[in-house]
């Protein structure tokens, strides 16, 4: 057998079933590669090893199948009850909630084992953490969900949560080389997760295989699992979409994607050119107006009381933004967005699927910028579902993430599109 830090949840899950694997040699297996490997990517900032085990120890004695211990970590803006939640940020280090985030308390009732807290940005922007990329320490990890998906692409966890407002799962996740998920707006509660811009923000998940994504999403919305069932490619329309932003993408990204479009197109896949170049310059206007004034309001008493210990890239950046918008062209952009919906909706009646870039590259060599989510806004800001999957490499051997986008409230079916497309 493989090392038990190597598995997929679900295959894991299926080894505890007949007795071939316990969940507590999962855990600490896990805890024995974070041991390993944490040094150089720096992915967490808060490790529960004792209360980890010990539950998992628990778990098996109890040996109850609906108990599933899957071992998980959740980015540190997301609460998780007697254990410090610092927001990414240093005067936050002795805050200690005791009350779990719902999300948390929700997979912790399925027996899923909350096993640390790992790195944000500060307070879900864009100044980074201490993470590494996991396939090179001299590259971005992505942000603002950089400790999750660099702990899964590192094998530490097999599931992360993470938080996305412009592009914050989808992109960490294509840089370090995992499957990103952002569900359509609302489906997973946001209780006890830091406000970014509530009327965007979405809790998601990574991890290293869509069995999982599914089986996690079946956890948090309290449902009987929904299977990946096995689709046709050939029978649904796809809608291939450059964005306004082609020009700003790398030639790696350029010809890898070009080159898979052409690939779909020869086993007979129906693949378009899709120009709505005007709704996604609508919904970029929109969401720096939207975020904006709501980030200045949700982080309120920061901006009080810590002004002078936010980041440069904070102050400048959404916050100042929100100084920008006064109540009445917030209100404005609110109405304009929820015409945009519609027409984004309206899209899919003609198109099953959207394939389009993650990010405008491979990760960006420095840690000291995050990167670019102008692949993302649109799908953050409309609530569409969306997922990334490990396709590509770059010149720099680094993941490429080709993002898939459905029609929103088609999460499973979305699903399905990405499992097919792996096995391609």
């Amino acid at each position: 057998m493989t090392n038990p830090f190597e598995l997929t949840a679900t295959d894991a899950i299926r080894l505890i079933g007949n007795n071939t694997l316990s969940r507590y040699e999962w855990v600490q297996s896990c805890f024995e590669r974070i041991r390993e490997k944490e040094d150089l990517v720096k992915a967490w900032i808060y490790l529960d090893e004792d209360r980890a085990l010990e539950k998992a120890k628990q778990l098996d004695n109890e040996n109850n199948e609906s108990q599933l211990g899957i071992p998980f970590g959740i980015k540190d803006i997301i609460d998780a009850s007697n254990t410090p939640t610092g927001f990414g940020t240093n005067f936050y280090q002795n805050n200690v909630p005791m009350r779990d985030a719902a999300s948390v308390s929700v997979a912790k009732q399925s027996g899923c084992i909350f096993i640390g807290k790992t790195v944000s940005t500060e307070l879900g922007h864009r100044a980074p953490g201490l993470t590494t990329n996991p396939h090179n320490k001299d590259f971005t990890p992505g942000g603002s969900s950089s400790g999750s998906a660099a702990a899964v692409a590192s094998m530490m966890a097999p599931v992360c949560f993470g938080t996305q407002t412009t592009g914050s799962v989808i992109r960490p996740a294509a840089y370090c080389g995992v499957i990103g998920y952002k569900p359509s707006y609302g489906d997973f509660d946001k209780s006890g997760i830091l406000p970014n811009s509530p009327s965007i923000d979405t809790l998601g998940l990574m991890s290293r295989s869509v069995e999982d994504i599914a089986l996690f999403r079946s956890i948090l919305l309290e449902e009987d699992l929904v299977s990946i069932k096995k689709v046709d490619l050939s029978k649904i329309k796809i809608g291939f979409v450059r964005t306004p932003h082609w020009d700003k993408t790398d030639d790696s990204t350029k010809e890898a994607f070009e080159h898979f479009l052409n690939l779909l197109r020869s086993d007979k896949l129906n693949v378009v050119d899709l120009e709505i170049d005007n709704l996604i310059s609508k919904s970029d206007a929109l969401h720096l107006d939207i975020s904006g004034y709501e980030f200045k309001r949700s982080i309120s008493h920061e901006r009080f009381n810590y002004y002078d210990q936010l980041s440069d890239q904070l102050r400048n950046g959404r916050l100042n933004d929100g100084y920008q918008v006064s109540n009445k062209n917030y209100q404005l952009a609110l109405k304009d967005l929820s015409i945009l919906k519609n027409q984004i909706d309206a899209v899919f009646d003609k198109t099953d699927l959207i394939i389009t870039p993650s990010a405008p590259g491979e990760a960006l060599k420095g840690l000291e910028y995050t990167g670019s989510p102008i692949f993302n806004t649109t799908w953050s800001l409309n609530g569409n579902p969306c997922i990334t999957l490990p396709l590509f490499k770059g010149k720099q051997e680094l993941p490429i993430g080709c993002q898939f986008v459905a029609r929103f409230g088609e999460d499973d079916q979305l699903l399905n599109y990405a499992k097919a497309f792996l096995e391609l």
